[in-house]
């Protein structure tokens, strides 16, 4: 994954935000990015981990 920047981040904060149906103010976007940049941190570790396709976890979607 491209490392973004501080702005690139924010902005993609407010996008996922706004999926969800929130309206977040530039204060709370600033106050979460480090909280936001630990998250992505930690998915990268997991993602750095070689699981075989077994080990994967299994989601099963209702219907």
């Amino acid at each position: 994954m491209p490392t973004l920047t501080d702005a690139e981040l924010k902005q993609l904060m407010k996008q996922l935000a706004r999926v969800q149906g929130l309206d977040l103010t530039d204060e709370r976007v600033d106050s979460d990015l480090a909280a936001f940049k630990g998250h992505l941190a930690a998915n990268e570790k997991i993602r750095a981990v070689p699981l075989p396709l077994e080990a994967e976890p299994f989601v099963k979607l209702k219907r």
